[in-house]
């Protein structure tokens, strides 16, 4: 059961590590940055103490509180009805637009990632 746990707890580590990074390439560097440091802080070994723990808990839902904040804060861009706008700043490909307006702006900032990690 400690094998499990431990493995629960460094995929949680690499995974914030992971979003932190899709964020920065997505252009929300805060949010990023903040995911980053949050899975280096996870990593180091003063957090195995009971009552760290809980600090350490806290801490990650405010982060998290305030990632997500940040992300609803991403402006979309405004659906063009087939016309074609040209001169745009950015080559991203908006994708369809699903109704929920958290979940489009997630994938905003993916793709917007994507297109950054495409090659030239």
């Amino acid at each position: 059961m400690k094998t499990v746990g431990k493995t629960a707890i460094w995929t949680g580590i690499v995974l914030i590590g992971l979003c932190g990074i899709v964020l920065l390439g997505g252009g929300k560097i805060v949010s990023g940055t903040l995911l980053v440091i949050t899975a280096f802080v996870m990593v180091l070994p003063i957090w195995r103490h009971r009552s760290l723990r809980w600090i350490m808990a806290v801490l990650t839902c405010a982060i998290f509180g305030l990632v997500i904040w940040n992300i609803s804060t991403t402006d979309l861009p405004a659906p063009s009805d087939g016309m074609v706008v040209a001169c745009t700043e950015s080559a991203i490909d908006v994708p369809p637009s699903t109704g929920i307006k958290f979940f489009d702006q997630v994938a905003y900032i993916f793709s917007g990632f994507l297109s950054q990690a495409e090659g030239s």
